[in-house]
């Protein structure tokens, strides 16, 4: 039941990542066309578009899985609280790793991102809600992680494209008008 789960949560990962992807390379072929046609022309363009892509559903796949994560540790948190009722006392740190272990095998995406764990000296009544705070945080920090991972290589990508750009904007010259004389015109 684990691994169907682990497996379906990557398997929607890579695919939402994919197809997040494949927007974000549309986007950026249509403003790098419109700023010169050389560059979508240009060998640089499409090696540096094949590895740009790859990174991107890389870091976007790591995303996506960090947000369903999310949501797997607000199910937690009530999961925790249930199982924690009636509890008192304070939290050692052996215990605070047996109730990570408990959660990660009913949601096993939470154990891909957190192995450890180490709540002593909290009280059993706010245990759950230290977790999930914690595991929020970490995950959010993680996300923004990935952005900021994302946004750089977008702009390295991009000022890579650009350097090797021999063909200049795609303004066009503006084709001389004659003016006919009057002369011209009689003629017909």
């Amino acid at each position: 039941m684990a691994f169907f789960s682990l497996f379906t949560t990557a398997f929607s990962s890579v695919f939402y990542g994919v197809i997040v992807t494949a927007v974000i390379m549309a986007i950026l072929y249509v403003i790098l066309k419109t700023l010169s046609q050389g560059i979508v022309q240009s060998l640089p363009f499409y090696v540096t578009g094949v590895v740009l892509a790859i990174l991107l559903v890389i870091q976007l796949s790591l995303m996506i899985g960090a947000f369903q994560a999310k949501e797997s540790a607000d199910s937690a948190e009530i999961y925790l609280s249930q199982l924690l009722e009636g509890s008192y006392g304070t939290v050692s740190a052996q215990d605070s790793q047996r109730v990570l272990d408990t959660i990660t095998e009913e949601f096993p995406l939470i154990g891909t991102y957190f192995g450890v764990a180490n709540f002593s000296g909290h009280d059993v009544s706010e245990l759950s809600s230290s977790m999930h705070e914690t595991m929020i945080g970490y995950l959010n920090s993680y996300i923004w992680h990935r952005v900021w991972w994302i946004l750089g290589m977008i702009i390295v990508a991009c000022f890579m494209v650009m350097l090797f750009d021999k063909r200049g904007p795609t303004a066009k010259p503006k084709a001389k008008v004659r003016m006919a004389s009057r002369k011209n015109y009689d003629d017909f």
